[in-house]
């Protein structure tokens, strides 16, 4: 009596085809979730740099940058021209280093994030305008603001 096709079974070489097809598949798959891992990794310590930066930003905002009863101009002194480097390198009291929960720490040990501002003068032409600037490193820093995982600016105006 003959078997017909589908009562055979499978042969040897389309079982070995068919797993190497799953084989392939699940490769792919697992990269995939690794890959997935380390974008969420990386997205995770870009929130984090992107919240110390506006942390840092509001900040410098809320310090006085005013006028006083008699008219006269008040600046707080974390508001002072810093120099134009404190972006690229530390310089106190223009940076702050932070730890895994985003507290600022006395030094670099243990801290997972550098911390960088610059305060700048808008020039002669417009003297009661400064501009503030944060950005926020991956210990150690990059050596220029361009390396940043955030940078946030600002400008502000003395108000009466």
């Amino acid at each position: 009596m003959l078997l017909n096709a589908s009562e055979r079974g499978f042969t040897l070489f389309e079982t070995i085809v068919a797993t190497g097809i799953l084989v392939t598949a699940l490769a792919g798959v697992a990269q995939l979730f690794v890959l997935g891992a380390h974008l969420t990794r990386q997205a995770g310590a870009a929130g984090l740099a992107l919240v110390a930066a506006q942390d840092k930003l509001e900040s410098l905002r809320g310090q006085a940058f005013g006028y006083d009863p008699g008219g006269a101009s008040v600046t707080a002194p974390a508001l002072q021209p810093s120099p134009p480097t404190t972006l690229a390198e530390d310089t106190e009291p223009y940076v702050d280093w932070l730890d895994i929960d985003g507290v600022a720490q006395e030094s670099s040990n243990g801290a997972i994030l550098v911390r960088r501002w610059r305060i700048s003068s808008l020039g002669a032409t417009t003297p009661d305008a400064i501009a503030i600037e944060v950005c926020v490193f991956r210990t150690p820093g990059a050596d220029d603001p361009a390396g940043a995982d955030a940078c946030l600016s600002t400008i502000r105006t003395r108000q009466p």
